[in-house]
């Protein structure tokens, strides 16, 4: 029997965990791994210039306390800058101060830990964002791929 199946097959055995990571040993994959790996779009799109604010939990109701965010214009899937950073308070509440129309790639959470969120709503002059990060369990904070 060779390495790589006995390996698969504990694997199986004792950690069924293990196929929802990527590991890479050896050789780092190529340039477009990431992208090609998850498909990035905007997730908050804003029709008129609006105050952002809200709280970050987890999907307990447990507050992201002192936890970075970021907001980035969305420009493609490759380019996103970085137009506002923050932290939240010791209860999860952030205040990005108002934003310009357009498309954003809105970062609740500053690792691979958690789920970023896929579709934030927002309309008016004012924004409050309720967000519940959910636990990525097919990932690990440190990745190959940078949080995007």
């Amino acid at each position: 029997m060779n390495k790589r199946l006995l390996l698969t097959l504990l694997c199986i055995a004792f950690a069924p965990w293990a196929f929802a990571q990527v590991v890479f040993v050896g050789k780092q994959p190529d340039k477009d791994y990431c992208y090609r790996l998850k498909t990035i779009q905007p997730n908050l799109k804003l029709r008129e210039s609006t105050r952002i604010l809200g709280r970050v939990t987890d999907i307990m109701g447990a507050p992201l306390a002192k936890s970075r965010l970021e907001l980035r214009k969305y420009i493609s899937q490759r380019k996103q800058i970085t137009v506002r950073m923050t932290a939240t308070d010791e209860k999860g509440y952030f205040d990005l101060g108002t934003v310009a129309a357009g498309k954003y790639r809105f970062l609740a959470s500053p690792n691979r830990g958690f789920q970023q969120p896929t579709n934030l709503e927002c309309s008016g002059t004012k924004c409050e964002l309720n967000i519940a990060l959910q636990v990525n369990i097919t990932d690990t904070p440190i990745s190959v791929c940078p949080i995007r």
